[in-house]
Parts: structure tokens; sequence; C-alpha cells
């Protein structure tokens, strides 16, 4: 059984991060961070284990996050107000 992949922030004194544990090694799994207004704000490649996007030049209150994977299409919205 897979185990899933888990979508956090934290906030740390050098700037705040969204983190994402991918636990399965593919070559094909991406993040999209979206404002509210559509446009996209970051565009990342994702490797297996912990990946940390920064996200402290980030003024919206939420973000959606989607991340693609030859398995499965996550959705989220994400609180990041500071």
């Amino acid at each position: 059984m897979m185990s899933e992949i888990r979508i956090s922030t934290e906030k740390e004194n050098f700037g705040d991060w969204l983190k994402i544990f991918i636990p399965y090694s593919t070559e094909r799994i991406t993040a999209c961070i979206q404002n509210s207004h559509g446009e996209i704000i970051r565009h990342v490649k994702l490797n297996e284990g912990n990946n940390a996007i920064d996200i402290s030049s980030i003024e919206d209150e939420s973000v959606d996050v989607k991340i693609d994977t030859p398995y499965e299409t996550i959705l989220r919205k994400v609180n990041i107000s500071k």
C-alpha cells in the first residue's frame, strides 16, 4: 500500500515554506501553485521525500496547490496567511 502525499506549511525565521512529502519515486511529479485569480505563482518539479517551496513573497491568504503524478492529481487550497 502506498503512503499518502502530505502538504503542510512551515513558518521559520528565514522564510515561509510550503512542505510537500512524496512517499514514492517517479520522474514526473510536478507542483503548480496558483493565487486566487488563477495566476501561476510557482511551477516546480518534485522529488521523492521532503520538498520545500519558498512562499515568503506570496501576499495572498491562501493558494491553490495542484500536484500531478502518474498515479493521481491532488488539488488543495492551503491557507498561508501570516
